[in-house]
Formats: structure tokens, C-alpha cells, sequence
């Protein structure tokens, strides 16, 4: 296996350092990759499509911000904030060599591979790809200073991170423990000078976390940018910080500090998001002529939406029959709840499912079994299939989020981001552009549709194994049935109506971009999502958008290659240079959210409900009672038809009470179904070594990374 690195460098000052990061990101290149000594064959590069009209139109990405910022503003309000700064450009000193995939098969070769000595209170977290510029990074900080490193993919970075904390606490698993996460949208600001460009810098206790782009203003600045943060330490604030872009022409200013948003976390943390309008406060040190610990409230105001959440983890053991509850009963679960649960509540039940069920490896059966639920469903109105909010089409698309999210960056990841930066206009909506233009815009419109198709088309041979092994198990259901006509139905109404064509209409939903798209390029991806799943569902345009008519000949043309993808994604002979799922599920986490929206809705449910859901409102009770006694480490035993009867009477008696909350009929089955018992085997561990080859690299201080490992096939 190939390895390489390079060697250790002059150390240039913390000022010369910041200087060079600022300019590289400001300019929006990437850093360069050396190329592996023996790179893999790439199955598919489609370079003449970019070779043409919209290739000629690409340009200097225009959203990125220029990150000079205002010293004297960092050195009295937040010394912190510059330190962190500074310390993820000093990580990029050196470089040193590192194993491919070996350095994951446990947390303590995963230190020794990156040459670290870990104590306990070492911090190793992920860094957003707006600080440094580069995607799939972590930090490490220990007593001796932080390093940073690059990976191949979201997965790749998260299992880098897991072995590594496992190798600070390595009893990790058998420890309670707190997981405290924030959910944000930065959504606009108003009320802001027009003909200018603005971002963000989102703080937490004034550490840099993430910067929204750079946009200009309009009737507002609109950003729509999400983040989420997990694993996050104790936080006190939410910081939001404004600036105003330097104009081109004056690129030696720095850029304008204009105020800050700032909010507790406790005014945001609950189960439920809170969106609202903040004013920008400037600090006293910036306001002229402002007073020590005085404040001035200009006209601005940021509207967020966010919530903060602390979740605590028990130990897994007392998780375990839970779990195989949940392995063995998901059908009985999903059919209970599904007349319950509002979308919202869906998406949630169906995410940590999804998740439980990856890590327990029944992942594909449960699928299967929605799937199928979904057919019998529909029988008769087969297009209707996943076109509900159900918990069948909610698993759906979070799987295809967990397991598809590299293969969707490399099949759609550089087209997407081509039309982000080319200026060519596809609206073809006679009501919305002249004549004069019309026949240009439908040409520009079919050249984008035919590059999105071939990408697709092209990317059988990455199509991951395990949505692949899903899809055909769809394949043989349906045959069963005798309803073979129905399964490429059930599969593009699936990849297609659930994942490709929305990342295609939201590419910053699907994290194929940060930046929300502007007017016209959102306009551009819509109509190309159109085409797509019309193409997908085998149907043309028809009277309701007779403007899309002209396509009809392009769908008509291309059905065969669409029928021909479907069956090479759903046939497990196809040829795949795919490898398994590489990321890392945290199983603790997933069966903690699990429980706490179940005890939620458990309230809700009728006698007959309860009763067929059998020992799993017992079992929830008692994950709920080791969450309010933190002595507990142990699993309570439940096989009380071997003690005296007088000692069970006792047993229930001493039971805690229930919450007001609980209904009586939950109360009664409850205490009725305490003494059943249920059998425990032992769970796959949730940390399980990764099986296929992995890579990791080290940015540097010059903007360079140096991979090591073996390479992963890409579509350019």
C-alpha cells in the first residue's frame, strides 16, 4: 500500500500564517491534492460536455468572503476568537506520513498513524469547511498544540474522529454521558445599506465555528445557510457577527465590522426550534464615541431559526433490550405509530430507526419491509407510491442520505457546482423571458439536462453496494407478488423523487454546497429536477407545463438509457467499484433520541395500542427511571416468575410513579407488562472496524494537502 508525505518546514509567524490562510480562501481556490503514485482508472469522465457553453461561462466563485478582519476588534471583544484562529493555521507546520485504512481498525493505531500522543483531555471535533477552506476536516488539540486533517469524505472524517476519542475514553460505551448539539439556519438580514456584500461569523463562548458566504443585498441579504454542530462542550452564548465586504477595488481594506447578534443558549434550548428576528448591537469599542460597557443598536437585525438540545447517554447496557426490541419489532412499532406521529415526528422516528437498524445490520430487511408495506399499500394507485409523507418514504430518504451522500457528491457534486458559477440562462417559461432569447434558453436548458443525465447514467459503477443489495431485494419482492412491472417504479420513485432531484432543486439541503443558489440559478436546477423526474417516471410534459413540451423528444430519447441505469443499480452481478459504508454510527446516541420521542408519544396511544406493542412501554420506563437514578449502570432484571409472589407484589409497589402526562390505560398496561420478560443477545458492536480502504491527508501551511492512502474513483 502507498504511502508518501512531506517533510517539515520553516515556521513562519502567527500573523504571516493568518495572512496566508485569509488569501487563500478569499480567493476561493481549493487547495491542491498530490496525486496518489498509482491512481485507480476513472471509470467515466464526460470532459466534452463541460467543453462546451457552459465550461466557457464558468467564473471565479463570487460568494466568497474576503477574510481580512478587523484586529483591534478580535484583540478587545474576542481574544479567544483569534486564538483559534491561529492555532488551526499553526497545526499546518508540518506533515508527516500516515497509513491508509490500517490506521482505522482501532483507536490506538489511529493515534500512532497520525503520529499523536492523546491524553484525557484532548479535544478532536470536526471543522467546518467554511474556516479553512477545505472539505472533511478534523482538529485535534492537546496539551503540546492542535493539528488539523483533511479526509476523502463526511464518513471517512467520522470515523477518523470516533477512533481517535475512543482512544482518549476508551470506555466509552460504558459511561454515561452528555451529547449536546445545535441546529441553525441563517436566514436573512434587512434593513442593511443596498449595493453591498455581507456575511457571517457564527461564534459559540466566542470560539469561530463556521462564516456564512458573502451575498449582496436585494430587498434583503439572503443567506438560507444551515448548520449543525454535534458533541459540542457546555455553551453559555450564540454569537452572530456581521461585516461588510470590501469593495473590489479596494481589496487592501479590511473588511467592515458592522455588530453582533447575541443569544443564550438557554433561550433556544428545547425540543422545538425558535425563529425570530434578533437585533445587531454594536459594541461599545467600535461605536464611536461609545461609552466603557455601553452599546449601540443600529437598524439591523438577523432572522435565525435554531435549537439547542443536550441530550444524556446512558450506558449501552442498559440499552440492550431496547434495542432488540427494536431490531425484531419494527414492523409492529412503525404500524402503531404511524397514524400518530405529525411529519415532523416521522422524520425524526424514522432517522433514528434508520440508524439503530444500520448498526444492528438489519437495515435491508427493515427497508424491504417498508417498501412493501408501501406497494400493498398503493396497490391499485401504484403512482402514488412514495409520494406521501409516510414512515416507509421518510426511512427511505434518510438511508439514502446515510449511505448515498459520497456516491451523490461525486455523481452530481462538480456538475452542480459548474452551474453555480456559469452565468447561462435556461428559463424557458415564455411568460418569464423574450422571444428573442427563448430558443437560446431552451438549447442552454437540454445541454444542462443532457450533462445531469449522462453523470447519472455514468455513475452505476459507484453506486453503493448496499442500496444496490436493497433495490434488488425490492427486485425479487415484487416478483413474488407478481408484480414485476412495479419495481423501477419503486426505485426511481425512491433515488429519484426522494433524493437525486430534491439535491438537485436544494444542493445546500443535500451538502453538496453551503451557499444557497441566487434567482436564476434556482430557477436553472428546478427545471432540470423537472426533466429528471420526468424522465424517471417514464412520462412526458403535458398541457399543465406546455412550455417544457420542446423536452418530450429529449425524454423520449433517453427512456432506454434510464430503464437500462435502473437495473444496473438494482442487479448485483452489475460491475460496482463502490465499497461499503465507511462511516460511524453512534448507537448510545441514536437509541437515546429513539427512546425520548417514544416516552413522547406514548401518552397518545389507546389501551389496544400499548397492548400490541408488548413489553416496549416497560422498557422505555425503565430506560427513563436509569435516566433519573445516575447510579444505575446495569440493566434491572425483569425474569420475576422465579421470585415468591409476595416478593413481585413488593417489586411493583416499589415501583417510582409515572409522569402526570402518561394516560391511565399506559399506567395500567404498564405495570401489568412489568414482569414479562425478553430474551438478550448480544448486539454488533458500534464499533466495528471499517472494512474497506480509507485515507486521510494534512493541510498545509502553503494551501497544499499531502493524501495518503489509497485513492478513491471519482467522475472527473
Amino acid at each position: 500500500m502507498s504511502k508518501w508525505g512531506v517533510g517539515e518546514q520553516g515556521i513562519p509567524t502567527s500573523e504571516d500564517q493568518a495572512r496566508l490562510r485569509r488569501k487563500s480562501i478569499a480567493t476561493g481556490r481549493q487547495p491542491s491534492m498530490e496525486t496518489p503514485p498509482i491512481a485507480p482508472p476513472q471509470p467515466f469522465r464526460q470532459s466534452s460536455f463541460l467543453g462546451r457553453r457552459l465550461k466557457g461561462s464558468i467564473k471565479r466563485a463570487k460568494s466568497q468572503p474576503k477574510l481580512d478582519r478587523t484586529s483591534s476588534f478580535r484583540h478587545m471583544i474576542l481574544p479567544r476568537f483569534r486564538s483559534a484562529d491561529q492555532d488551526r493555521t499553526r497545526l499546518m507546520q508540518s506533515f508527516k506520513e500516515s497509513h491508509s485504512h490500517e490506521s482505522l481498525l482501532s483507536p490506538s493505531s489511529a493515534a500512532e498513524a497520525l503520529d499523536l500522543t492523546l491524553d484525557e483531555d484532548a479535544i478532536i471535533k470536526p471543522v467546518h469547511s467554511s474556516i479553512l477552506g477545505q472539505e472533511y476536516c478534523f482538529e485535534v488539540t492537546t496539551a503540546s498544540g492542535t493539528k488539523c486533517f483533511a479526509c476523502r469524505s463526511a464518513a471517512e472524517r467520522d470515523k477518523w474522529i470516533e477512533n481517535l476519542q475512543r482512544a482518549v475514553k476508551p470506555n466509552k460505551d460504558n459511561s454515561r454521558r452528555v451529547d449536546n448539539v445545535l441546529k441553525l439556519w441563517i436566514i436573512e438580514a434587512r434593513e442593511l445599506p443596498p449595493k453591498k456584500r455581507y456575511y457571517c461569523e457564527l461564534c459559540l463562548d466566542d470560539m469561530l465555528y463556521a462564516r456564512t458566504t458573502s451575498k449582496p443585498r436585494t430587498d434583503t441579504v439572503f443567506w438560507g445557510e444551515h448548520f449543525e454542530f454535534n458533541n459540542l462542550p457546555a455553551v453559555r452564548n450564540l454569537r452572530l457577527h456581521l461585516y461588510k465586504e470590501t469593495d473590489k477595488k479596494r481589496r487592501k481594506e479590511k473588511s467592515t465590522y458592522l455588530g453582533l447578534v447575541s443569544i443564550p443558549i438557554s433561550s433556544i434550548t428545547g425540543r422545538q426550534f425558535v425563529e425570530q428576528w434578533y437585533p445587531v448591537i454594536q459594541p461599545s469599542v467600535l461605536a464611536k464615541g461609545g461609552g466603557v460597557g455601553g452599546g449601540k443598536i443600529i437598524n439591523a437585525s438577523l432572522r435565525l431559526k435554531s435549537r439547542f438540545q443536550t441530550m444524556s447517554i446512558l450506558p449501552i447496557e442498559l440499552y440492550k433490550e431496547f434495542a432488540e426490541y427494536v431490531t425484531n419489532n419494527y414492523r409492529t412499532l412503525c404500524a402503531v405509530l404511524e397514524p400518530l406521529l405529525s411529519v415532523k415526528s416521522k422524520e425524526e422516528v424514522a432517522c433514528a430507526l434508520v440508524h439503530i437498524l444500520q448498526s444492528t445490520g438489519k437495515a435491508k430487511d427493515f427497508l424491504s419491509d417498508m417498501a412493501m408495506c408501501e406497494v400493498d399499500r398503493f396497490i391499485d394507485r401504484e403512482h402514488l407510491i412514495f409520494r406521501e409523507n409516510t414512515l416507509a418514504t421518510k426511512a427511505i430518504e434518510e438511508y439514502l442520505k446515510l449511505i448515498g451522500h459520497k456516491y451523490l457528491k461525486d455523481a452530481l457534486g462538480d456538475f452542480i457546482r459548474a452551474l453555480y458559477e456559469s452565468e447561462e440562462n435556461c428559463e424557458v417559461d415564455p411568460m418569464r423571458t423574450p422571444p428573442s432569447v427563448l430558443a437560446d434558453h431552451q438549447a442552454n436548458l437540454r445541454m444542462c439536462c443532457e450533462l445531469a443525465l449522462c453523470k447519472i447514467v455514468n455513475s452505476h459503477c459507484v453506486f453503493p453496494r448496499e442500496l444496490k443489495e436493497v433495490f434488488a431485494s425490492w427486485r425479487v419482492r415484487c416478483a413474488e407478488r407478481g408484480r414485476e412491472d412495479i419495481a423501477d417504479r419503486l426505485i426511481s420513485g425512491s433515488l429519484f423523487l426522494r433524493f437525486l432531484c430534491p439535491a438537485v432543486m436544494s444542493p445546500s439541503l443535500f451538502n453538496l454546497t453551503q451557499e444557497y443558489p441566487d434567482e436564476q440559478t434556482s430557477r436553472t436546477l428546478t427545471l432540470i429536477a423537472k426533466v429528471m423526474q420526468n424522465l424517471a417516471n417514464f412520462s412526458k410534459f403535458g398541457s399543465k407545463e406546455e412550455y417544457m413540451g420542446f423536452m418530450n423528444e429529449f425524454l423520449e430519447m433517453e427512456w432506454g438509457s434510464m430503464q437500462q441505469f435502473l437495473y444496473e443499480i438494482s442487479n448485483l452481478d452489475s460491475v460496482s467499484n463502490a465499497g461499503a459504508f465507511e462511516g460511524y454510527i453512534d448507537l448510545g446516541r441514536e437509541l437515546s433520541i429513539l427512546h425520548s420521542l417514544l416516552w413522547e408519544v406514548m401518552a397518545q396511544l389507546s389501551k389496544d395500542a400499548i397492548i400490541k406493542l408488548g413489553p416496549l412501554p416497560r422498557l422505555l420506563n425503565d430506560i427513563s427511571m436509569a435516566l433519573r437514578n445516575p447510579h444505575l449502570q446495569r440493566q434491572p432484571s425483569h425474569q420475576t416468575d422465579r421470585q415468591p409472589p409476595e416478593r413481585q407484589t413488593d417489586r411493583l409497589l416499589s415501583r417510582p410513579s409515572f409522569n402526570r402526562g402518561i394516560s391511565s390505560e399506559f399506567q395500567n398496561v404498564m405495570m401489568r407488562d412489568l414482569n414479562s420478560s425478553i430474551d438478550i443477545t448480544r448486539l454488533p458492536s458500534p464499533t466495528s472496524a471499517m472494512s474497506s480502504g480509507g485515507g486521510t491527508s494534512f493541510a498545509s501551511r502553503d494551501g497544499g494537502l499531502c493524501r495518503s492512502g489509497s485513492s478513491s474513483s471519482g467522475l472527473f
